[in-house]
């Protein structure tokens, strides 16, 4: 992980490449994608799509700064979990809001609450008892479908967002949407704390080496479980934003977004072997994944071939990692 102290004191473009290899990859991709879809279709030039796609990004970007959060944090982390998490979010929210503002913040809180309940226990899983993130997330996000299908027992699910959250997640500032200035705020801030805060250097240093870090004074465990508990309250609240979008309550809303973020985490440079990353890849990584799709969908091509092009390319710019990792 490359310390932006040290910014100054580079002197040669070999130099920046090496530290920052991977976040401009991923910018330079979704250049790449953008400048293609406008040479196919000249509606995908235009200014207005442009923003309204990057609303869309916004969605997969912030939970894909969730995920990033779990991934840096080792043990080949990936929170299975965060998708039902969301839906449930989305679900108790309306459930408590019924399109009255006085019932937003209760609604809010009632839903943090239970996300970072739920997450906790992941992390308390895994981190005391050793089960592999990906067994205990997984387990869990049968445990949050179960509580779903109880609670709804195949009736028509009553409940809508606030007139208030409606407002904040399709306004926007200026000609640039809400979500797409909450999504930018959120990735800068994450990154600031990953490379000036303490709480980022434990983070990077677990990820890194968890003994190391055991040894430097740092409870791993305590963090870790923290750490679990931040995904699940922050994927719970996301499910929020996502009602105000949708605007209707859908069972399955949240886990269309699973995939997407462990692929943006990727595509932006994280090592899924934790430890190594930033935030503003995972960025990066959004905007390729949602013009990606887009210019694929412009071209006429079916979700199997979609699919298949994804992971071509997912495969490249991970070997493009891997050798840029080897040189370093």
């Amino acid at each position: 992980m490359s310390d932006l102290s040290l910014i100054p004191y580079r002197r040669n473009p070999g130099e920046y490449w090496r530290d920052f290899s991977k976040e401009i990859i991923s910018t330079l991709l979704a250049v790449v994608v953008i400048v293609l879809g406008a040479w196919v279709s000249k509606g995908s030039a235009d200014w207005t799509y442009l923003l309204l796609r990057i609303k869309v990004a916004s969605f997969i970007g912030i939970l894909g700064l969730i995920q990033a959060t779990v991934i840096l944090s080792g043990r080949g982390g990936i929170d299975v979990s965060v998708g039902t998490m969301a839906s449930m979010g989305l679900l108790f929210s309306a459930a408590i809001m019924r399109g009255q503002d006085g019932m937003l913040v209760p609604a809010l809180l009632a839903v943090a609450a239970l996300g970072l309940a739920l997450g906790l226990i992941n992390g308390y899983m895994i981190a005391r008892l050793q089960i592999h993130p990906l067994i205990q997330t997984l387990a869990m996000s049968y445990v949050i479908t179960g509580i779903i299908i109880v609670y709804s027992q195949g009736r028509m699910l009553l409940g809508r967002p606030s007139p208030a959250l409606e407002a904040f997640v399709n306004n926007k500032v200026g000609p640039v949407h809400n979500m797409v200035v909450l999504w930018f705020c959120l990735a800068c801030l994450m990154e600031f704390m990953l490379r000036r805060s303490r709480v980022g250097r434990k983070l990077v240093g677990i990820g890194t080496n968890e003994t190391t870090a055991r040894l430097s004074g740092v409870e791993v465990s305590s963090f870790t479980v923290g750490i679990y508990g931040f995904s699940g309250l922050s994927a719970a609240l996301f499910g929020v934003l996502l009602l105000g979008n949708v605007h209707s309550v859908y069972l399955d809303v949240g886990n269309q977004y699973l995939f997407p973020s462990v692929v943006v985490c990727a595509v932006g440079g994280l090592s899924l072997a934790g430890g190594s990353g930033s935030y503003v890849g995972v960025l990066g990584g959004a905007l390729v994944y949602t013009f990606l799709q887009s210019f694929l969908i412009t071209l006429k091509m079916n979700e199997s071939w979609r699919k298949v092009v994804f992971g071509l390319i997912l495969t490249i710019v991970l070997l493009v990692y891997s050798r840029s990792k080897r040189q370093k």
